[in-house]
């Protein structure tokens, strides 16, 4: 079973985009499966919303504005990989000895840190500096200007 998610990559927020896809060794084990879905499904809505769908399905069916698209996406993938680079730089700059490697090596807009609920709590508390419970940062809200303030909360709370 794989879950995706158009609202980010395509800017629709509340338009619920995306697609479920089931994966089954046989026909007749998709087709069972399927049945329970849709039930789970019909309790949730009745008619998918077909807005962002229909937005999705001209952007991705228009070579213009599909080319444009991957450019943008590939633009923002760089620029959060290269925020990942700056933010495990600025740790060791900032005299951090953990090893932040890791979120070099991770995808996506957010990152696990490691850090604890109470490192957390302190970098709320005395930097200002908002970060989930989990420990989840959004590498995407990181910039070049807010880099070392971070980097410095997070060597002090350590």
């Amino acid at each position: 079973l794989v879950a995706s998610s158009f609202s980010k990559n395509f800017g629709l927020y509340n338009e619920r985009v995306g697609a479920f896809t089931l994966v089954a060794e046989s026909e007749e084990v998709a087709t069972t499966a399927f049945s329970q879905v849709k039930a789970i499904i019909r309790s949730i809505y009745s008619n998918p919303p077909a807005h962002g769908s229909a937005v999705v399905t001209h952007i991705l069916n228009n070579e213009e504005l599909r080319a444009e698209w991957e450019a943008e996406v590939q633009e923002m993938r760089d620029r959060i990989q290269e925020m990942r680079e700056l933010f495990v730089a600025t740790l060791k700059e900032e005299g951090v000895d953990a090893d932040f490697s890791f979120i070099e090596r991770q995808n996506g807009m957010f990152s696990f840190s490691g850090l604890s609920k109470e490192q957390v709590n302190r970098l709320k508390d005395e930097f200002a500096i908002y970060i989930v419970g989990s420990g989840r940062i959004s590498v995407a809200g990181m910039t070049k200007s807010n880099m070392v303030p971070l980097c410095k909360g997070i060597a002090a709370v350590l």
